[in-house]
């Protein structure tokens, strides 16, 4: 990512990672352009039993488990929420009945530290580097 698409108002924590090129953490990975998760991040709103907001910057590739910066008032917070939405019909009322959001972590660095690297570890158990 070209450090100026990093937006200065993410918290530092997410900068930090990206400033330095890191993304892929398979099976995780995160935003390379701002709005490119910007569906998970409308399929969340339409969701969320509890009818907050985030900026989807994280993703796993094998389902369709996401983790977004909770916004409070329109500014992105520290607060990684993440969330497993069902993509409903958007015309139609959220099915939703239960809560979207499956963990919530301080920052990107407990989010990396207590999600991120248990579930590459997994990864890396199964399936050799050379595969990556």
């Amino acid at each position: 990512m070209d450090r100026s698409m990093i937006d200065p108002t993410w918290p530092n924590a997410l900068r930090w990672f990206l400033a330095q090129g890191l993304f892929s953490f398979t099976p995780w990975h995160f935003v390379r352009k701002a709005d490119e998760m910007a569906f998970a991040a409308n399929a969340f709103g339409r969701e969320d039993v509890s009818h907050r907001e985030v900026f989807v910057f994280a993703r796993r590739q094998d389902c369709d488990d996401f983790a977004g910066l909770e916004l409070v008032d329109g500014n992105i917070t520290n607060k990684v929420l993440c969330f497993h939405p069902v993509f409903a019909d958007s015309s139609k009322p959220s099915p939703r009945t239960w809560q979207i959001v499956s963990a919530t972590y301080e920052d990107v660095f407990e989010f990396v530290g207590q999600r991120v690297a248990p579930d590459m570890r997994d990864w890396a158990l199964t399936e050799d580097a050379a595969d990556l």
